[in-house]
Protein backbone atom coordinates (compact mmCIF):
# COMPACT_ATOMS: atom_id res chain seq x y z
CA UNK A 1 0.00 0.00 0.00
CA UNK A 2 1.38 3.36 -0.89
CA UNK A 3 1.98 5.84 2.23
CA UNK A 4 0.23 9.35 1.93
CA UNK A 5 2.48 12.07 2.79
CA UNK A 6 0.71 12.06 6.16
CA UNK A 7 1.55 8.67 6.93
CA UNK A 8 5.51 9.67 6.51
CA UNK A 9 7.88 10.83 9.75
CA UNK A 10 11.27 11.71 8.26
CA UNK A 11 12.62 10.62 11.53
CA UNK A 12 10.65 7.47 12.15
CA UNK A 13 11.26 6.37 8.74
CA UNK A 14 15.19 7.02 8.45
CA UNK A 15 15.92 4.75 11.66
CA UNK A 16 13.75 1.97 9.99
CA UNK A 17 15.82 1.91 7.37
CA UNK A 18 18.73 2.14 9.45
CA UNK A 19 18.20 -0.16 12.17
CA UNK A 20 16.44 -2.91 8.86
CA UNK A 21 13.22 -3.45 9.75
CA UNK A 22 10.03 -2.86 7.60
CA UNK A 23 7.41 -2.55 10.70
CA UNK A 24 6.86 0.05 13.31
CA UNK A 25 5.87 -2.52 15.51
CA UNK A 26 9.77 -4.20 15.41
CA UNK A 27 11.27 -0.52 15.81
CA UNK A 28 9.15 0.25 19.13
CA UNK A 29 9.76 -2.98 20.42
CA UNK A 30 13.81 -2.16 19.12
CA UNK A 31 13.21 1.52 20.95
CA UNK A 32 11.53 -0.10 24.32
CA UNK A 33 8.34 1.87 23.80
CA UNK A 34 4.73 0.94 22.83
CA UNK A 35 3.89 0.86 19.21
CA UNK A 36 0.76 3.22 19.62
CA UNK A 37 4.10 5.62 20.55
CA UNK A 38 4.83 5.32 16.97
CA UNK A 39 2.08 5.71 15.27
CA UNK A 40 1.20 8.56 17.62
CA UNK A 41 4.20 10.18 16.43
CA UNK A 42 3.66 9.70 12.69
CA UNK A 43 -0.22 10.93 12.69
CA UNK A 44 1.32 14.18 14.51
CA UNK A 45 -0.94 13.56 17.74
CA UNK A 46 2.17 13.58 19.68
CA UNK A 47 5.75 15.29 19.09
CA UNK A 48 9.58 13.33 19.31
CA UNK A 49 10.13 13.25 23.45
CA UNK A 50 13.51 13.67 24.33
CA UNK A 51 13.71 10.31 25.90
CA UNK A 52 12.61 8.85 22.43
CA UNK A 53 15.57 11.08 20.72
CA UNK A 54 17.86 9.63 23.76
CA UNK A 55 16.75 5.87 23.00
CA UNK A 56 17.18 6.56 19.14
CA UNK A 57 20.72 8.14 19.78
CA UNK A 58 21.72 4.77 21.82
CA UNK A 59 20.18 1.79 19.35
CA UNK A 60 21.77 3.86 16.36
CA UNK A 61 25.13 5.71 17.56
CA UNK A 62 23.73 8.54 15.74
CA UNK A 63 24.52 11.81 16.87
CA UNK A 64 21.48 13.44 18.71
CA UNK A 65 22.04 16.39 16.59
CA UNK A 66 21.88 14.37 13.47
CA UNK A 67 18.66 12.60 14.68
CA UNK A 68 17.18 16.65 15.52
CA UNK A 69 18.09 17.55 11.88
CA UNK A 70 15.23 14.81 11.02
CA UNK A 71 12.84 16.50 12.60
CA UNK A 72 10.82 20.00 12.52
CA UNK A 73 11.12 21.93 15.80
CA UNK A 74 8.22 21.78 16.30
CA UNK A 75 7.49 18.36 16.14
CA UNK A 76 10.07 18.15 18.88
CA UNK A 77 8.97 18.08 22.80
CA UNK A 78 12.32 18.49 24.78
Amino acid sequence: MPRTPVDEHPLIDAVKDFVGVKKDADLAEMLKVQGSCISKIRRGTNKVSALLILRIHLLTDVPIREILDYCDAANVEV
